[in-house]
């Protein structure tokens, strides 16, 4: 496995699952950029909290998550066709959702600023 920290944009809404053990699991579809144009899809599942959290988020939404990277190949049942992909097994997210809740609740006396964030 791969450490990886990946950032992209849902490519549809997260669908979230609850195990056979009762703890939530979320799968989700992201567009990652790649500088040459063309972007890379990875498919990603994360589990516990951080699963709840993605699940809030809609297509279209920015996120980034860390965790372990697998690529992984296949042939298309179809044509015969090599097919690959990443999949990540998320242990961390941040989202814009994250971020501004963040902000929103934390202020600086020191600094004078109200976005939590402290300036020297």
């Amino acid at each position: 496995m791969i450490d990886a920290l990946i950032t992209g944009k849902l490519i549809r809404d997260p669908t979230s699952k609850t195990g056979p053990s009762g703890k939530p699991y979320t799968n989700f579809m992201l567009s990652v950029p790649t500088g040459d144009g063309e972007p890379v899809i990875v498919s990603g599942i994360a589990f516990g909290d951080v699963a709840e959290r993605i699940a809030r988020l809609k297509k279209g939404d920015a996120l980034s998550v860390a965790g372990s990277l697998k690529p992984s190949e296949w042939a298309d049942k179809t044509t015969g066709e090599i097919k690959r992909s990443l999949n990540v097994t998320v242990s961390a997210a941040l989202s814009t959702y994250d971020v501004k809740k963040r902000r929103g609740n934390t202020g600086n006396a020191e600094s004078g600023r109200s976005d939590g964030l402290l300036m020297n």
